[in-house]
């Protein structure tokens, strides 16, 4: 399977962020894709500030 983040999905991501890298490699953000029936489920998660970004419902 090949998981994709669209330019809109990015968009929405780099408005969300807000939080500034805490290692050396600049690490920050982890993405889960969960396929199902009726699409993919995408999570975006801040390993700064513990937040979840879901970008299900604006693109599905």
């Amino acid at each position: 399977m090949k998981f994709e983040i669209t330019a809109e999905m990015e968009k929405k991501i780099k408005e969300w962020d807000s939080c500034k890298p805490v290692d050396v490699a600049g690490a920050k953000l982890s993405y889960t894709f969960i396929p199902t029936g009726l699409g993919t489920i995408i999570h975006v998660h801040c390993d700064v500030c513990n937040r979840k970004l879901d970008l299900t419902e604006d693109f599905i």
